[in-house]
């Protein structure tokens, strides 16, 4: 039982329909992307952008270089999302390509397309400014690059598939986990010594982003290996990990899914896609084991969907009739979903952030605005209001791009206000934004910045006996002004721990003396060591440098040792 063609669609080829089904998805994300707000992470990454570089603390650069772009060419939020919005419809498109049968019809184009527009994650991930629109398109890049090579492994096409590999990288750290899985699906490929110069070429590309990662320490490694993750399992993680998978590659196909993927293991066809699918689903369920997931993780698995949804709706009219159906009506309930978010103020990231900052910005009255801790605050504070913002990374919180960036220096000795995340015991002022959302915040006279003064033990704690600790310590004090304790500014320096991500209480020993600037200053205090350390456990330690104007930043690197 055939489709039902409609007149215009008749003079269109198969490859034509798809591209008049995609650009009609693209014009309605242009139409949503220029009039939705930021979302945090994408004023984050704008922030990105007013300083390329090969590398950020969270992610490689190529969201940065999106955003640069298009802000370039248009100015407001489309400007931020116009080159995401544009990558979709492009790696669709040639998806497409390397799937279609050879005898393609109407019937698969149209189905091919439904499909797309029926996945959540792709609705999602075509309209915002995030790395992972740039990860989807150059993981199409290299798929087809690697059909090339696997159709015949010349020099050219292994070139190709090594600036792709590079171009996966600097996308998201993810496109490593689509490289293996892809190359892994034919053993083969490990015979010719050509893939191998096309992982050299790849390497060799990316030794700027691995630069930049060794000359700062390695700190998206940390992050996202180390600081983000928990040390023990809990059911929770598990269970959320299966249900963001159901949920984000839309559960009303499940059924087809496990029937297709059978048949393709039992026929052994699409092994490229059969591996990346499970590659991932696997590796992020065996993850969920350590630590929590996030839903986005695994959208390189989406194509593999694809083709399951795709090969399962030609091989029968029932499982056609099925899938088309289940495609309109979600793809009917997306565009429902579009409508109301464009015209009901709701609450959330998108909404109400011109409003917002606009408040906050009539209460600062020239002055900047220092964040405590919220990195996407400050992003979204400036964008909306071209005023000067900046983020403080406080201890107790990860870190971020703003560490590497040093605005706040050309706020020293000026009036700010000082955004909190919460009120402190001695109260704090309020005002109220649209939503009737507090906005809680504090002025500071005369700021001076402390975050970069360095606080290096002479001997790092190995296991403390008794109550107190006697230490000796080296105070640089990298900024052109002397750093001590007023009447009106009591500085100490704190000595903090923390045992599975919880901070223990701070002991403080007040600065007495003065630290000259571009100088180091030693001292020898004795902290008391907080009642509830428990005997034999490991703690991590770091000294911070404390002023009651605000909380205080990691000062020190951090340490483990044994009570």
């Amino acid at each position: 039982m055939g489709l039902k063609e409609h007149n215009w669609s008749r003079a269109l080829t198969p490859n034509q329909l798809v591209a008049v089904l995609l650009a009609l998805w693209w014009a309605l994300n242009v139409i949503v992307g220029a009039l939705l707000e930021l979302a945090n992470d994408e004023a984050y990454y704008w922030f990105y952008s007013w300083h390329l570089d090969w590398g950020y603390y969270d992610h490689p650069p190529m969201v940065a270089l999106l955003v640069k772009l298009g802000t370039l060419l248009l100015g407001g939020e489309l400007g931020v999302r116009l080159f995401f919005i544009l990558l979709q419809p492009l790696y669709l498109y040639l998806f497409w390509t390397l799937i279609r049968p050879p005898q393609a019809t109407r019937r698969d184009a149209v189905v091919y397309s439904l499909v797309c527009f029926a996945m959540p994650m792709l609705q999602l991930y075509g309209l915002l400014a995030l790395p992972d629109a740039p990860l989807l398109f150059f993981t199409v890049v290299f798929l087809w690059t690697y059909k090339r090579f696997t159709e015949r492994d010349s020099w050219l096409n292994a070139l190709l598939m090594g600036a792709a590999m590079a171009l996966l990288m600097y996308s998201k750290y993810h496109g490593l986990l689509v490289i293996v899985f892809v190359l892994c699906s034919r053993w083969r490929n490990f015979r010719s010594p050509k893939l191998y110069a096309a992982v050299l070429l790849g390497i060799l590309l990316y030794v700027p982003h691995l630069w930049w990662q060794y000359s700062h320490d390695f700190p998206s490694l940390h992050y996202h290996l180390v600081k983000r993750h928990d040390d023990d399992f809990t059911l929770k993680h598990l269970g959320d990990t299966l249900l963001n998978l159901l949920l984000v590659f839309n559960p009303l196909y499940l059924v087809h899914y496990g029937r297709g993927l059978s048949r393709q293991i039992k026929e052994r066809r699409n092994a490229a896609y059969t591996w990346l699918l499970l590659g991932i689903i696997i590796f992020f369920t065996l993850s969920a084991f350590r630590y929590s997931t996030q839903p986005q993780w695994m959208l390189p698995a989406v194509f593999g969907f694809i083709v399951l949804l795709t090969d399962e709706a030609r091989r029968s009219d029932r499982a056609y009739r099925y899938i088309r159906t289940v495609a309109i009506v979600t793809g009917l309930l997306f565009l429902l979903v579009r409508l109301v978010i464009l015209v009901l103020p709701l609450p959330g990231q998108l909404w109400n952030n011109r409003a917002a900052n606009a408040e906050i910005a009539r209460l600062a009255d020239g002055r900047p605005v220092v964040f405590m801790h919220n990195y996407t605050a400050s992003a979204k504070y400036t964008f909306y209001t071209g005023q000067p913002a900046y983020t403080l990374p406080i201890y107790y919180m990860r870190q971020s791009q703003w560490q590497y960036c040093d605005l706040d220096e050309s706020f020293t000795g000026k009036d700010v206000i000082v955004a909190l995340s919460e009120p402190s015991p001695k109260g704090d002022n309020s005002i109220h934004l649209d939503m009737d959302k507090l906005f809680w915040y504090r002025e500071v006279s005369d700021f001076h910045p402390l975050r970069k003064v360095e606080i290096i033990p002479e001997q790092p704690l190995q296991r403390v006996d008794g109550d107190s600790v006697d230490v000796v310590l080296h105070l640089y004090n990298p900024y052109p002004y002397p750093i001590c304790s007023t009447d009106d500014e009591r500085l100490s320096i704190a000595l903090t721990f923390r045992i599975e991500q919880r901070i223990q209480p701070c002991t403080y020993v007040r600065l007495t003396d003065t630290l000259p600037p571009h100088d180091t200053l030693t001292l020898h205090p004795r902290f008391a060591l907080p009642k509830n350390l428990e005997p034999g456990k490991e703690y991590s330690y770091t000294f911070l440098l404390r002023t009651p104007k605000y909380p205080p930043c990691d000062n020190s690197p951090r340490y483990k040792f044994k009570r």
